[in-house]
């Protein structure tokens, strides 16, 4: 499916100051990417209040990741039948009603359930706030434009875990979800008071809603078996062969549906577009590892090290500490940059912070940690501009909201998978790496009483004490130890966006048609 943007008419276009209106435009995107992560320290809290496993907490942040996925394929039609502005006006209200919805749950399912229509709302808005930035700039400053919108999706995630821990700390984890609520009444108002009148006209068109069903129903399911798959023994389960079975029929039933739709849910014209494609495979990949480490950081440093979330989210701060500059530079000079340079140091950059994580240890100090997270928001400030440039700029004004809408619409599941597989791995070799140091506790064996030794003075006489601290040090390593290898399996992934980078152009192409609609507002 294409969708038009609308030309902004000719002569002044805003009500109110271009960059008030491209703050909030900003500031909703932030908002939405922000709880993405904001909940990833606080989740033992909230585990731990509304009785749930870690496993399952790990559902208030794949529910609200898929949800946002699969509605990314309506965005264009949705903007076409209701207009762009109209449409991300009323998302940004309803993810602030969520959000307090969020904050009231108090039990696990209610929480999900408001999570997920969370990230139903918020689908809208990352597509949309690309968009709309993009049509109020000119189009001498949509490097401009990229780069504020690349600082907020670049600093949301990492000081998601920073706000999300301060918070849980001191007020408790409902608040997390209380400070959307006059963030998005306060953007939604001022968008809608300075462009609802440029909005795009309303236009009748048909929906693919079966085709839409059959994505939803492959793509939830596939995600319910990354979730529990691990907790379950995956194939060995009756029910993960169920998923399995539904999530192949749903699949195959939606290629041969979406085949003879004259109005499909997807632009599958974007596939014939090689940079787009390549662009959006690269940003699928780099998801996948950069939400993997991402989010398991902070939970290690939480169970192992003994952080308390405030303390874990301020070492992955490190990871805004440059980008916050270097987004706006990026994207300012990207016309005059070398985008295949770019991405090729980007992910050898992000390959060395994986890697620094990895060396990861029981006594690593907070600098050493925090280390590997400035070098991570390094990696991410080389490669996330140029990639989201390529994507939007390979296509016509036309197609802006449906390239959008695709590139993160893959770019949220891999996201989503990114967060399940990681957590499955690194549950995985734990449990492979706590067996076999467990075997090394045998007193009997030969250097094993010297070396509990001081365990011993420790316990003093309880054998009981002697044992219990002696496993709580061997889950320790045995965290540590998976944690690491995970980290090396997603060091490793990163090598196909060098290999693909040669397929890039070296230079940013004028975007055609673009110049009417920014000229409103230049």
């Amino acid at each position: 499916m294409t969708t038009a943007t609308a030309e902004l008419p000719s002569g002044p276009a805003l009500r109110l100051p271009l960059l008030l209106t491209a703050i909030a435009i900003t500031a909703a995107n932030f908002m939405n990417v922000l709880d993405l992560t904001i909940a990833v320290v606080a989740v033992p809290s909230i585990s731990g209040t509304i009785g749930a496993s870690p496993s399952q907490g790990a559902w208030i942040l794949t529910s609200y990741s898929i949800c946002l996925a699969v509605v990314l394929p309506l965005s264009p039609w949705v903007c076409k039948r209701f207009g762009e502005v109209r449409t991300f006006t009323f998302s940004v209200l309803m993810f602030a009603l969520t959000s307090l919805a969020c904050g009231m749950s108090r039990n696990l399912e209610t929480l999900v359930l408001f999570r997920a229509l969370q990230g139903l709302s918020s689908g809208f808005i990352v597509p949309l706030s690309q968009t709309l930035l993009l049509r109020i700039f000119p189009p001498h400053k949509h490097g401009s434009a990229i780069g504020l919108w690349s600082i907020a999706s670049t600093i949301a995630p990492v000081l998601g875990p920073i706000l999300g821990g301060f918070i849980t700390d001191n007020l408790g984890w409902p608040w997390i979800f209380y400070i959307n609520i006059p963030i998005g009444f306060a953007a939604a108002w001022v968008v809608w008071t300075s462009i609802h009148r440029i909005d795009n006209p309303n236009q009748k068109i048909p929906v693919d809603g079966m085709g839409m069903v059959l994505l939803a129903v492959t793509v939830l399911f596939l995600q319910l078996v990354l979730d529990k798959g691990h907790e379950w023994d995956w194939l060995a389960s009756p029910t993960i062969q169920l998923m399995l079975t539904v999530a192949g029929i749903a699949l195959v039933g939606y290629v041969v549906w979406e085949w003879r739709e004259p109005h499909p849910i997807i632009d599958y014209g974007l596939f014939r577009i090689p940079v787009f494609v390549v662009a959006s495979v690269m940003g699928v990949i780099f998801n996948l590892t950069y939400f993997a480490s991402t989010v398991l950081y902070p939970i290690w440093m939480q169970q192992s090290l003994g952080y308390t979330a405030t303390l874990a989210g301020m070492v992955m701060a490190g990871t805004s500490v440059l980008p916050i500059v270097g987004m706006m530079l990026v994207g300012r000079n990207i016309a005059r940059l070398n985008l295949r340079v770019l991405v090729v140091s980007g992910s050898l950059v992000t390959m060395l912070a994986i890697w620094l994580q990895a060396q990861s240890t029981t006594e690593s100090s907070i600098g050493q940690l925090l280390q590997a997270r400035v070098v991570m928001g390094i990696g991410f400030t080389l490669m996330f501009p140029p990639l989201m440039a390529i994507s939007l700029g390979s296509v016509g004004p036309e197609r802006t909201v449906a390239a959008a809408s695709f590139f993160n619409f893959f770019r949220n599941v891999a996201t989503s998978v990114g967060i399940a597989v990681g957590i499955s791995l690194w549950e995985s070799r734990t449990v492979f790496h706590r067996l076999r140091l467990v075997e090394e506790l045998n007193p009997h064996l030969a250097g094993k009483e010297q070396a509990l030794a001081p365990l011993r003075q420790l316990a003093g006489d309880d054998p009981n004490a002697l044992w219990a601290m002696a496993d709580r040090l061997a889950t320790a390593q045995a965290s540590t130890m998976g944690l690491s290898d995970t980290f090396l399996i997603c060091m490793v992934a990163v090598i196909p966006v060098i290999l693909l980078s040669p397929l890039l152009p070296a230079r940013l192409a004028p975007r055609a048609g673009a110049g009417a609609a920014a000229a409103a507002v230049d």
